[in-house]
């Protein structure tokens, strides 16, 4: 039987166990989705004074933002203008060949770091104080787990962290600057859109503190390993995973709106029964939790709860919502 909200938090509060986050973690405070990585081309697209004759030859990573932004729409490109031929996009796919590296890659740090920067409270990160400390490996690059969840937990960023400062004004305006010039890439040891390398010394690192680790259960949050196409970026860790928690005597749960597809991938290949598919968001879910450690008495389910707030915002919101809200 799928255990319950009130078991999970139950055994989070009262047992270290390994939390593994993904970008559904930063939910609503954080961008993330095909929002995020078509943002880069968006904004050079509507921001460009012009433009290189000439190809450059991109990055991994800039290459995979250009093909993920070729089914933009043009109402998506350009909100509120008026077209008369839909083969006008085509042209702005060919401006779109010319998106250099550097800009698209400072571009998403920018927004990565920009809740970090401000100081941005976030319940999906604050209810790790009312866990039994624990060890949270986290594949986020937005800093949140750092600086909001740290306090008694051990926090390893799996592919690194943004530094809070490209979230400032003055990095936007930077940005506004350098937008039409192809300056090299800075190297910034961010694992960020491309697959991981088994030659990865640093990684293999941070995956040995994991194996060291010994939890009490697993709780894998807005992550998929990077599921990307017919495969995952994140295989190494995947791989990794599977070796290492095979037989895993306790509970995984997978917390994410739509967990079945890596629960039967990790019950498989681990052989256990008891991976489990928690659908719900995690945002909204950490925000009931906080309620229910600082309210214990109620005669609402926390599965209720978290229903009722999802009718209301939906999933992509902020919590604590900000006064006036």
């Amino acid at each position: 039987m799928k255990p319950s909200f009130e078991f999970i938090l139950r055994q989070f509060r009262s047992y270290p166990g390994l939390y593994v986050l993904g970008a559904g973690t930063s939910a609503g405070t954080a961008p993330l989705g095909r929002a995020f990585w078509t943002a880069s081309s968006l904004d050079f697209l509507r921001n460009l004074g012009g433009f290189s004759v000439s190809i450059p030859v991109h990055s991994e990573l800039t290459r995979r933002i250009i093909d993920g932004s070729s089914n933009l729409s043009l109402s998506e490109m350009f909100p509120g203008r008026a077209f008369r031929f839909e083969d006008e996009k085509s042209f702005y796919l060919e401006i779109l060949e010319r998106l250099p590296d550097n800009f698209a890659r400072t571009y998403l740090k920018h927004l990565l770091a920009k809740a970090n920067f401000s100081r941005q409270q976030s319940d999906s990160y604050r209810i790790f104080h009312c866990f039994r400390p624990s060890l949270i490996a986290n594949y986020n690059h937005d800093g949140l787990a750092t600086r909001l969840a740290a306090a008694g937990h051990r926090v390893v960023e799996m592919h690194g962290s943004v530094e809070r400062g490209y979230g400032s004004p003055e990095m936007a305006k930077f940005l506004g600057q350098v937008r039409e010039y192809h300056l090299t890439d800075v190297e910034d040891g961010l694992v960020m859109g491309v697959p991981e390398s088994y030659l990865d010394l640093k990684l293999a690192r941070n995956l040995q503190i994991i194996g060291a680790f010994s939890p009490a259960f697993i709780a894998i949050i807005g992550y998929s390993f990077a599921r990307y196409k017919d495969g995952h970026d994140d295989q190494v860790s995947l791989d990794y995973f599977k070796m290492r928690f095979q037989g895993f005597p306790g509970n995984i749960y997978i917390v994410d709106p739509a967990p079945e597809c890596l629960q039967e991938t990790l019950a498989d290949a681990i052989r256990s029964r008891n991976v489990f598919p928690i659908r719900a968001y995690w945002n909204v879910l950490a925000h009931v939790f906080m309620g229910m450690v600082h309210e214990p008495i109620s005669r609402k389910s926390l599965s209720y709860l978290h229903q009722r707030i999802l009718d209301r915002y939906g999933g992509g919101i902020s919590l604590p919502l900000a006064r006036g809200e």
